[in-house]
């Protein structure tokens, strides 16, 4: 398959509010139902259903903005304080140490420690010191 079909922006952008409003119009205008209307339209009829909920509770059918997204939990600065201290660790001793020095709630799991450091551009260690590597003489 190509690149092309995933990264493609057409859901990226949402359908012009001249194009809402004569559908929801439409419906109003008791041209259809919603399903016929879809069909018209070349829309979900869930989506002409949103619209016209929309318009019924705000007056507008304009785009809602989007949404702030998931933001990572892990402190940056401690995590950058703890590898500084220990480079040679493993993800996990690592994570262990920063879920020493964060309360309770904001502890974390190995895997998303790791996550963080790959986003902070950190190195991940994967043997632990001392352990023999699978590929080296012992």
């Amino acid at each position: 398959m190509t690149p092309q079909l995933y990264f493609n922006d057409v859901m990226s952008q949402s359908y012009d509010v001249g194009f809402r409003e004569r559908a929801v119009a439409a419906y109003n205008a008791g041209e259809g139902g919603y399903h016929d209307l879809a069909r018209v339209f070349d829309i979900g009829y869930r989506t002409l259903q949103r619209w016209v909920a929309q318009e019924r509770a705000t007056g507008t059918v304009a785009p809602r903005p989007n949404g702030g997204g998931w933001r990572c939990p892990i402190d940056l600065k401690v995590l950058e304080a703890v590898v500084r201290e220990a480079p040679d660790d493993t993800v996990a001793e690592l994570c262990r140490t920063y879920n020493r020095r964060v309360r309770r709630a904001a502890r974390t799991t190995r895997t998303s420690f790791g996550r963080a450091m790959r986003r902070a551009d950190f190195v991940l260690k994967k043997n632990a010191r001392g352990q023999a590597s699978g590929t080296a003489r012992t």
